[in-house]
């Protein structure tokens, strides 16, 4: 009868596992040795079973466990994504913030002024229009800044403020049809007036003697002659062309702005008014 029991696999394996638990039950007493021979016999007949039914259902675990993470890992992954966008974000931020920071070091540079005060501002608008070209800048009363202050950059002339508000500032541009500027060549050729001419065109210079040597590229500056509203040596633009008209009483004379007056992010204003008549 018993070997009838133990050709049953299922039963076989039940009473192998209730032995197993009995003997491992008195692991902390003290058991005679013949026990711990019968223990042993026990796990090691009872071992290969086990890691076979672990063999089996450990694949049907790990798919019924994704099935139920996919979502979280999903959520996760999402997750991840958000903060590589936002760390991409940010590194976008930072070359900005350091193109700005370039721009403005190259503003507190200006070379060719000599012992006149800056106030350093930021360009909010502009307001180009039939009307008048001109810029709003972010400083005004309360930074000191007055009607009549000339604005420059690193590379020359922008233009001039015309109205104050406690903290903005209205300047027209050297592009102005309104501004005007009195103007020398650097070969000291001579003098002349820069008049603004509309957003897209050059500048004229008027009142310069015909026949006055002028080259292509040559630099203009301020003039500063007395009763002059900039002062001296602030570059104004290059020399695009120059030529005599036949029977002109002045020489035709077009200048390219050297500041880039309709892409402007940081000025500087001077601390500077005409002096008085």
């Amino acid at each position: 009868m018993s070997n009838s029991i133990f050709r049953r696999p299922r039963v076989t394996l039940v009473l192998l596992i209730l032995v197993s638990v009995s003997m491992i039950s008195v692991t902390y007493k003290k058991v005679p040795p013949f026990v711990n021979s019968a223990r042993g016999y026990v796990r090691d007949l009872v071992t290969p079973i086990r890691q076979g039914v672990t063999t089996v259902f450990n694949p049907v675990y790990n798919v019924v466990a994704g099935a139920f993470n996919y979502s979280n890992l999903k959520s996760q992954n999402a997750r991840l994504q958000q903060e590589i966008d936002s760390l991409k974000g940010s590194a976008i931020s930072n070359q900005y913030a350091q193109a700005e920071l370039a721009t403005l070091s190259k503003e507190l540079k200006l070379t060719y002024l000599k012992g006149i005060g800056t106030t350093t501002a930021q360009v909010i608008s502009y307001t180009p229009s039939n009307v008048q070209i001109s810029i709003e800048v972010d400083k005004g009363k309360s930074n000191g800044i007055q009607v009549g202050n000339p604005v420059v950059t690193d590379l020359g002339l922008v233009g001039r403020v015309i109205q104050v508000a406690n903290f903005s500032s209205t300047v027209l541009l050297v592009t102005d049809p309104n501004f005007a500027a009195g103007v020398r060549f650097s070969n000291a050729a001579g003098v002349g007036l820069a008049v603004g001419e509309g957003s897209s065109a050059p500048l004229n210079v008027q009142l310069v003697d015909p026949g006055t040597v002028l080259s292509k590229g040559q630099v203009v500056f301020t003039s500063g002659l007395s009763g002059e509203i900039f002062p001296a040596g602030i570059p104004v633009g290059r020399v695009r062309s120059a030529f005599t008209p036949p029977g002109g009483l002045q020489e035709q004379v077009l200048l390219d702005p050297l500041a880039p007056v309709g892409n402007l992010q940081f000025v500087d204003i001077l601390n500077w008014l005409p002096p008085k008549p």
